[in-house]
Formats: C-alpha cells, sequence, structure tokens
C-alpha cells in the first residue's frame, strides 16, 4: 500500500510539473505575441511625413548587404527585452514607410534593414536607400508560430492579391503576379529587373528553426497615388 501511495505521489508531482512547464511556455507565447503587437502599432502611431524623412535621412546608406543567413529568429527573451526597451522611449528605431496586404490582414511599419530591432516591429528593407516605386523594393520579415504575426500572413497571399506601400506622401499599390518557396541562398529574387517596378516580400516557409527555405511574394506597381489630409 505505502509503495502504492509513493508512486501515485511522484505521478502527480510529474503531471503538476508538466502542467506548470506547458503553463509557462503557454504565457511566454502570449507575452511574445503581445510584445510584438504593441511595438509594431507603436511604431506606426508614431509616423508621420517628417518622421518618415528624418528616418531615411538617418539611415542613407547604412544597410548592409542582405545574407539570409545572417538573420536570427525571434524568441520570447528577446521580444521581452525590445518591449521594456519600447516602454521605455526607444530611439533607436524610426519607421520610413508602412506595408499593408489587405487579404491576409498584414499591416505593418517598415524599418530599415534587417537587425532584430527592426524585425520585431515589421517588415525590414534588404537593400541601401530603396525608393518606394521604384526598382524592386524588397523587404524582409520573420515567420512566427502565431499566423497573425509579422509576416506570418504572408502563407495566405494569393496572385491578384494588392499590396500597398506607403512612405505618408504617396500611396503604392502592387498586384501580386508570383508567390513561391525557394532556397534561402536565391538572393537574386530581390534584384532589380530593368523595366520593371517590383515589390518583393521575403520571410521563412515555415516557423521551424533553422528553416531551410524562403517564401518569396512578388508584386507589379499598379499605381501611384498622393495622399492628401
Amino acid at each position: 500500500m505505502a509503495t502504492r501511495k509513493r508512486r501515485f505521489k511522484k505521478a502527480s508531482l510529474w503531471l503538476l510539473g508538466m502542467f506548470l512547464i506547458g503553463s509557462g511556455l503557454v504565457l511566454l507565447a502570449l507575452t511574445q505575441s503581445f510584445s510584438v503587437t504593441q511595438l509594431g502599432e507603436a511604431a506606426k502611431r508614431q509616423m508621420t511625413p517628417e518622421s518618415v524623412q528624418q528616418a531615411k535621412r538617418a539611415a542613407q546608406g547604412k544597410t548592409a548587404p542582405f545574407n539570409y543567413a545572417q538573420t536570427s529568429q525571434l524568441n520570447p527573451v528577446s521580444v521581452a527585452g525590445y518591449g521594456l526597451r519600447g516602454l521605455a522611449g526607444d530611439q533607436t528605431y524610426g519607421a520610413v514607410g508602412q506595408l499593408r496586404v489587405p487579404a491576409v490582414n498584414l499591416d505593418l511599419p517598415i524599418g530599415v534593414g534587417v537587425s532584430n530591432n527592426v524585425l520585431v516591429r515589421g517588415a525590414g528593407t534588404l537593400k541601401a536607400d530603396q525608393q518606394m516605386g521604384k526598382g524592386n523594393y524588397a523587404l524582409a520579415g520573420h515567420y512566427m508560430t502565431s499566423q497573425r504575426l509579422l509576416f506570418s500572413p504572408l502563407k495566405g497571399v494569393r496572385n491578384g492579391d494588392s499590396v500597398y506601400l506607403t512612405d505618408q506622401r504617396r500611396m503604392y499599390r502592387y498586384r501580386v503576379t508570383r508567390v513561391q518557396v525557394v532556397d534561402r541562398y536565391r538572393v537574386e529574387v530581390i534584384d532589380d529587373v530593368p523595366g520593371k517596378q517590383l515589390v518583393t516580400l521575403v520571410t521563412c516557409a515555415s516557423a521551424k528553426r533553422g528553416e531551410p527555405k524562403r517564401l518569396v511574394v512578388r508584386g507589379t506597381l499598379q499605381s501611384v497615388k498622393r495622399i492628401t489630409k
């Protein structure tokens, strides 16, 4: 009888431990999702035509050549750190625009480069001094376990969907013409194409650590409209 009680006690403690670990992981995931969402929303609220121009000037010529292998995945600890910096009034981030894909409810700020300080909030530019509406405007973003965060919604994009870019002065509308999965070293997908005005969105093909494939969404410029307020 005593042996049976000890076994029951051990089993109960094991189940309790598993429950606590599971609850902790769920809490970390929820906290990460909340922090990422709040950082992106704050960046969009703070964006003005003047702040965008200031961020562009500050970043002129500073985007390093892009290498898929150099981007690192987000984790709850790093996200929490950026969240705390955001609450403290972090001044190291400046949005240079906004990206929207209404068909999949994607709405994110655009920062310069692909550091996690940029990608924890939204999209990051892949080439120095990119200009909306000219050449191949290329952006990267993280694919998260939550299908609603950052670039994860791109999984649902289809040919014909609209992609919008804005610098708060003009709105650029692109139509998606290609959705493909490529090897992570296919960096030529962000190169300019003579005679074409494009947008290219790049993310991991899944949330799996070390994912070797990249999801690439390509769109062609359809219209440019001045924003009047």
